[in-house]
């Protein structure tokens, strides 16, 4: 007697963890990106490619805080 066994499913396509999703994640791999950009100058559509980000909203909350980081710190006597 033989004994039948059902083909596996196939493999489901790679989605990203919810770390890999996460915004501090997120911010770090933006902040590298800007540092490796010419001039400083990064082209926010190709950054949100590059990342993987569905939502440019994620960038858009990512350059908020850094400018905010930037204005914070260049405020004399902060």
């Amino acid at each position: 007697a033989s004994l039948w066994l059902p083909e596996p499913p196939p493999p489901k396509p790679q989605t990203p963890s919810r770390h890999e999703k996460s915004l501090g994640l997120l911010t770090t791999k933006f902040v590298t990106l800007l540092q490796e950009a010419k001039d400083g100058v990064l082209d926010l559509k190709a950054a949100a490619d590059t990342l993987a980000v569905r939502q440019k909203r994620r960038i858009y909350d990512i350059t908020n805080v850094l400018e905010g980081v930037w204005v914070q710190g260049a405020t004399p006597g902060r």
